[in-house]
């Protein structure tokens, strides 16, 4: 379970070539999802190429408008952002070298792995915090078109959680539950539906007025919540606030994880949220 589409979008890859097959896996015996032509511009959806070659990207349909995706060959496309980070995941020694054989837990990295792993994946971060055992850093980026922190979090210098931290300020608070449902019917499409979905209220006060639920939530009477989950990760997205304030997040928790987490949290002032 990864992020999928919460990958950031603003790395963008142009076709170079006419009628260039867009296929379902990375594979030219797939199924090819759409032809396109060339300058056809693609979003990113992984950092990590698949099979040495091929870019798992997102495109909009001509026909339907829709977001789809697919596998594309990489001498299909040119770049149009400058690469500065270095994407290679350095195995255990005896180990195969080779990303394909990884399996990612979220974007392009795994649970386990140690600060200096994922900054030579990610880069330097734009925001860092050390408190204790517990270690959080940071990137700046935009997600759906949204202004978005990305965090990763340490305990003991081990990945165990991993967030997107959305940044927008609405004066319509209505426009938080928006993008609430936004960013769950994203979740929907990668995992299925959630496997636990509440709305809390810590005061009825505007439990019947639907249109100062913003309110609500900025107050901290109201609380949204979804729940996904595998083997391996646990996703948690929530929207949440008080003192005038709302927050929307989105919290990958490692399983494999949990109780090194807990003790580090307890041992820190650093929030995970």
């Amino acid at each position: 379970m990864h992020s999928g589409r919460l990958y950031s979008s603003s790395r963008k890859l142009r076709i170079v070539a006419n009628n260039v097959s867009i296929h379902l896996d990375p594979d030219k015996r797939s199924a090819v999802v759409a032809t396109l032509d060339k300058g056809t511009l693609l979003s990113l959806g992984s950092a990590r190429k698949f099979r040495t070659n091929w870019n798992y990207v997102y495109f909009t349909s001509e026909k339907t408008g829709r977001t789809k995706s697919g596998y594309v060959l990489d001498s299909c496309v040119e770049k149009l952002y400058k690469v500065t980070k270095n994407t290679v995941i350095h195995q255990e020694a005896g180990k195969a070298n080779s990303q394909t054989e990884l399996k990612t837990n979220f974007r392009n990295t795994y649970w386990g792995m140690n600060k200096a792993q994922v900054v030579r994946i990610e880069g330097r971060p734009d925001q860092q915090d050390d408190s204790g055992s517990l270690a959080i850093i940071q990137y700046a980026e935009k997600i759906s078109d949204m202004d978005c922190m990305i965090g990763y979090v340490f305990a003991d210098n081990k990945l165990a959680w991993a967030k997107f931290s959305f940044l927008g300020k609405y004066t319509d608070k209505n426009q938080y539950i928006y993008n609430y449902r936004k960013i769950k019917d994203i979740l929907v499409e990668e995992h299925g539906k959630a496997e636990d979905e509440k709305t809390l209220w810590q005061d009825s006060l505007y439990e019947d007025d639907r249109p100062n639920w913003g309110l609500a939530l900025s107050l901290g009477h109201l609380e949204f919540n979804s729940l996904w989950k595998d083997s391996d990760t646990e996703i948690q997205l929530r929207l949440y606030g008080g003192n005038g304030r709302v927050f929307l997040v989105v919290l990958y928790s490692g399983l494999g994880y949990v109780e090194l987490a807990s003790k580090a949290t307890a041992q820190s002032q650093l929030s995970i949220w």
